[in-house]
C-alpha cells in the first residue's frame, strides 16, 4: 500500500516538473526565435552595427536560434506526451543538431572572449588581427570544429539515444569512454580556458586602467594613440554579462553529464537532469534581451522594428488628417473668395454706372 502511494507520489512530482518544463520551453520559443532572429536582422542591416564583435554576436544568436527552431520544439513536444513520438532518425538528428548549436554557443563565447582581450589589452594589433575576413573564418572555424565534434556518434563512436529527463535525444556519454574524454576536453576544458582566462586579464588591465584615468577623458585623445575607448569598455562589461549567464546555465548540465560520461554518478536524478537541461535552454534565448537592456544601439534598432506597424499607423492617420484638414482649409477658402468676390461685385453695381474715358488716338 506504501510503495503504491510512493509511485503515486512520484508520477504526481513529474507531472508537475513535466507542466514545468512545458510552460518555460514555450516561453523559450515565443521568446528566443524573434529575439535572436532580430539581433542578426538588425547586424545585418544597420550600418552602425557591422563590427567585428557584432559579427561574433551575430553568429552565437544563430546558435540561439538554432536552438529554439529545432531543439526545443522536439522537448516541448516529448514533454507534453511524456515519450518520444518520433522516429530514429529524427532522434538522431534531434540529438545532433543539440550537440552541434551547444558547441557552437561555447566557441563563440570563447571567440567573443579572445576578441574583448585584443581590443582592450592590445587595441594597436586588434585592427589588424580581427579584420572582417579574418573574423569570418575564425566563425567558420569553430562551425567546423562544432560539427567535428558533433559527428562522431552518427557513426559508431558513441550514439544518440532518446533520455527521459533531458526530453530529448543526447549523446550516450557513459557508451564510449574515449569519446567521452575527447568532448571534455575539446568542448569543456579548452572552451572554458579561453574564456575565462582572456578576461581575467582583460578586467585586471581595466581596473588598472580606470584608476589613472577619468570616463570624459577617454573619448578624443585615446583614440589617435590607439588605446581602448570608454565605448570599447561599456562593450565588454556587456559581453561578460553574456557569458557569465551563459555559463552558469550551461556548466551544471555539462558537468552533470561529464560526472555521469565518467562513471562517478550512474544514474542522473530526473529532476536534476529537467533543471539542468532547462537552463541550457534558457541560455538560449536570455542573450536579446541582455542586449536590449545594455547596449543602446541594439535597444534602439530593437525599438525601431517593434513599433515599426505602430508608426506606419500613425503617419497614414496623420496623412488622412492632414487631407481633410487641406481639403476643408481648401473649401473654406474657396467659398469665402466666392462670397468676398459678390461683396466686390455689389459695392461697384451700387457706385453708379460706369464711367467711360474716351482716349484720342
Amino acid at each position: 500500500m506504501s510503495y503504491n502511494r510512493q509511485n503515486q507520489d512520484d508520477s504526481d512530482d513529474f507531472l508537475v516538473l513535466r507542466i514545468f518544463q512545458a510552460i518555460g520551453m514555450s516561453v523559450f520559443i515565443l521568446t528566443g526565435i524573434p529575439g535572436n532572429f532580430l539581433v542578426c536582422y538588425l547586424v545585418r542591416r544597420t550600418r552602425r552595427l557591422r563590427t567585428v564583435t557584432n559579427l561574433i554576436i551575430s553568429n552565437l544568436a544563430v546558435a540561439d536560434l538554432g536552438m529554439c527552431l529545432f531543439n526545443i520544439p522536439v522537448s516541448l513536444v516529448t514533454v507534453i506526451l511524456d515519450k518520444f513520438a518520433l522516429t530514429d532518425v529524427v532522434c538522431r538528428i534531434a540529438g545532433f543538431t543539440n550537440a552541434l548549436f551547444l558547441f557552437e554557443a561555447l566557441w563563440s563565447l570563447a571567440l567573443v572572449s579572445i576578441s574583448r582581450y585584443w581590443c582592450i589589452v592590445e587595441p594597436g594589433k586588434f585592427s589588424s588581427i580581427f579584420t572582417r575576413r579574418r573574423t569570418m573564418a575564425m566563425i567558420t572555424a569553430t562551425w567546423v570544429l562544432s560539427l567535428l565534434c558533433s559527428l562522431p556518434p552518427l557513426f559508431g563512436w558513441s550514439f544518440y539515444g532518446f533520455i527521459v529527463g533531458k526530453s530529448t535525444c543526447y549523446f550516450k556519454l557513459s557508451q564510449n569512454l574515449p569519446y567521452t574524454i575527447t568532448l571534455a576536453v575539446v568542448v569543456f576544458i579548452l572552451p572554458y580556458i579561453l574564456i575565462t582566462v582572456p578576461y581575467y586579464r582583460t578586467f585586471r588591465f581595466i581596473r588598472g586602467h580606470s584608476r589613472t584615468m577619468s570616463i570624459r577623458g577617454v573619448s578624443s585623445s585615446l583614440r589617435k594613440t590607439h588605446r581602448p575607448t570608454f565605448q570599447d569598455f561599456k562593450v565588454t562589461k556587456l559581453l561578460l554579462v553574456v557569458v557569465c549567464v551563459f555559463v552558469a546555465c550551461l556548466t551544471p548540465h555539462i558537468v552533470v553529464n561529464l560526472l555521469n560520461g565518467f562513471g562517478i554518478i550512474q544514474s542522473i536524478p530526473r529532476i536534476l537532469d529537467a533543471i539542468t537541461t532547462f537552463l541550457t535552454f534558457l541560455s538560449s534565448s536570455c542573450n536579446p534581451f541582455i542586449y536590449g537592456l545594455m547596449n543602446k544601439k541594439f535597444r534602439k534598432g530593437f525599438r525601431a522594428v517593434l513599433c515599426a506597424p505602430c508608426q506606419k499607423c500613425a503617419k497614414v492617420k496623420q496623412s488622412k488628417l492632414e487631407r481633410r484638414i487641406s481639403r476643408e482649409t481648401t473649401r473654406n477658402l474657396s467659398s469665402r473668395s466666392r462670397s468676398s468676390h459678390r461683396r466686390e461685385w455689389r459695392i461697384v453695381t451700387e457706385a453708379g454706372p460706369p464711367i467711360i474715358y474716351e482716349s484720342s488716338v
